[in-house]
């Protein structure tokens, strides 16, 4: 059910919490197993190689920014696109759709045979079915590189909020229903939009109480982490990482536009950002993805031109 006061924003990454609540030369990462499915990645962050320098195989100009978005029709309806991601070499998105009825939120799937090729529609899957039939509603995915845990929060009938990590033994196979994330020896609950690592290694999330981002490091299994860090000085919404996790993307609550922040180590939290160039509108915007290789920038705005209510929207830096 759509809150009757806060601002849209709250729709998008909380929705349905209303009836339960009332209310830069940065270093270079280690490398990511299967980052090569995608051209010119490892170049790229190498760190030299923008502008005229730039070898051939790259797809955009890391330095440059992104150009003016345009609506992927094909993933997009008259109902609310809110949260998307991708694995790793981006043939697969994992998509939340807010729609009428109960539990109003569920996860779906699309695909690709290229990552130059459009999706298809996206479809509630076998994939992701035992996360839907779930008790609750699923927001907020994020995928690990090799797409075999995805993490994401969920809303309970009883109202808790949590992260939850859905897990696969291959590409073939069907995620099981989630299990409940520990985070410093606790379920981590009161906490939602959950962010894994491009290395799989930290995780992120929004307090449910402040929503400043915070972060831990993996134990032993995708579902146990160490004691959580604060991420973020201040409150933000949606947030979306790059690769080497020095960079943040963020919508700034109910005026909705796409705020970047940058911090110069991981051990550092992000503080105010500054509005992303050429992305935003007049009406609702907020990242939801951003490509292994920073190039592609995925957003859900209720700007003109969609097909209705909140669509999901690209923009690509250039060459």
């Amino acid at each position: 059910m759509r809150p009757t006061s806060g601002g849209p924003f709250l729709f998008w990454i909380i929705c349905g919490f209303a009836t339960a609540t009332g209310g830069c030369g940065f270093p270079r990462p280690a490398d990511v197993p299967g980052d090569d499915a995608i051209p010119g990645i490892d170049a790229m962050m190498d760190g030299s190689t923008t502008g005229a320098d730039a070898p051939s195989n790259l797809r955009c100009d890391p330095g440059k920014p992104f150009g003016t978005p345009i609506v992927l029709s094909a993933l997009s309806s008259s109902f609310d696109e809110v949260t998307f991601a991708l694995s790793g070499d981006e043939l697969t998105a994992f998509l939340g759709r807010v729609t009428a009825g109960n539990p109003g939120t569920m996860l779906s799937t699309a695909t690709r045979g290229s990552a130059v090729q459009a999706f298809g529609a996206p479809t509630v899957s076998p994939m992701v079915a035992a996360i839907n039939s779930a008790d609750g509603a699923e927001y907020s995915p994020s995928a690990t590189n090799d797409a075999l845990v995805l993490y994401f929060h969920r809303q309970t009938s009883d109202g808790n909020i949590g992260v939850y990590a859905a897990l696969r033994a291959d590409a073939q196979s069907n995620f099981d229903g989630g299990s409940l994330v520990n985070v410093g020896g606790s379920g981590l609950t009161s906490a939602l939009a959950p962010v894994i690592s491009a290395d799989g290694q930290t995780l992120y999330w929004l307090d449910f109480q402040n929503f400043q981002l915070h972060s831990a490091r993996r134990q032993n299994t995708p579902l146990v982490f160490g004691p959580a860090m604060v991420a973020s000085t201040i409150p933000v919404y949606n947030p979306v990482l790059s690769r080497d996790e020095l960079t943040l993307y963020y919508a700034n609550g109910f005026a909705i536009d796409v705020l970047v922040s940058t911090r110069l180590s991981k051990n550092e939290a992000f503080g105010t950002g500054v509005p992303a160039a050429n992305v935003n509108s007049s009406d609702n915007d907020a990242p939801v993805y951003l490509t292994t290789d920073g190039c592609v920038l995925y957003l859900s705005s209720k700007r003109s031109g969609g097909s209705g209510g909140y669509d999901f929207w690209e923009a690509r830096r250039p060459l």
